[in-house]
């Protein structure tokens, strides 16, 4: 007589839970081979228990279960072959993905870093930057609604760009400097992928200049901040302030307005 093997005892021997053998059960992927029209009960037969094996090892190859049914149900091992081979490709484009997960959080643990190096200030440096190619948002209808603006221009950067490695930065009315006033006419995001640009109109990307500039670190709360360390040196220097531009040091994801954010002003000398 055939030993039947209730789905106890099938958990038991695989390891497969038993309510995941109920689920088997239910979507038709691993039925029992006997069902008791008494009580109800299932039971299967050891030679069913090649098909529990393949259907686990498939899982942990995370082979979706509509796959695996067509796998079990073509009993030809070229077409085995074939599907493999498709999740093949997927599990090295999700591998290739979930590097650049892993990559994306390195990089913004280094900028949360930075935040808490940056401190309140440092002493004017100048310094020569290279031409930077920036994406940007200047709202002529509402100039607090800037940020929105900048977020309709990069949409379609966005939406073609997985990674959130980006720095935000802000083009500062020169006027407000001496009133302290931290005072943005505008805003940009600054991608680390040249390909980005390509797919925003040209009319939304600036160019920031090559140049030599004096830079300094200050922290901005409420549109304000203390200008001082680089009023003091633009006046010894005798310098004009017509382009200005400040790079937010590190990204942060929060709003951050009542307690204040890093930021490096960035005062081009040779316009």
């Amino acid at each position: 007589m055939e030993r039947k093997y209730t789905v106890g005892e099938v958990s038991r021997i695989t390891g497969v839970s038993k309510d995941t053998l109920r689920f088997y059960d239910k979507i038709d992927l691993f039925k029992p081979k006997y069902v008791d029209p008494g009580n109800g009960y299932r039971y299967y037969t050891y030679d069913q228990f090649w098909r529990i094996d393949a259907i686990t090892c498939l899982r942990r190859l995370n082979i979706s279960i509509g796959k695996i049914k067509d796998i079990l149900s073509s009993r030809n091992n070229d077409m085995v072959m074939e599907l493999m081979k498709e999740h093949q490709k997927e599990a090295l484009y999700l591998s290739e993905y979930y590097l650049h997960v892993a990559e994306d959080i390195d990089w913004y643990a280094t900028q949360h870093a930075q935040i808490h190096e940056a401190g309140k200030g440092s002493d004017v440096q100048v310094r020569y930057l290279p031409e930077r190619k920036v994406i940007y948002g200047a709202n002529v209808e509402d100039a607090k609604a800037y940020h929105l603006k900048l977020q309709e221009n990069c949409r379609a950067a966005t939406e073609h760009h997985n990674s959130f490695r980006r720095k935000y930065g802000f083009v500062l009315d020169a006027s407000w400097i001496k009133q302290d006033g931290f005072v943005k006419t505008a805003e940009y995001i600054e991608f680390f992928d040249d390909r980005i640009n390509e797919s925003v109109d040209p009319a939304y990307v600036m160019t920031l200049p090559f140049g030599k500039y004096a830079c300094c670190v200050v922290n901005v709360v409420n549109d304000r901040t203390d200008f001082s360390v680089l009023k003091d040196w633009m006046e010894e220097n005798k310098v004009t302030a017509k382009f200005v531009i400040a790079d937010e040091i590190g990204l942060q994801l929060f709003e951050y307005l009542d307690y204040g954010y890093p930021c490096e002003v960035k005062v081009l000398l040779e316009y």
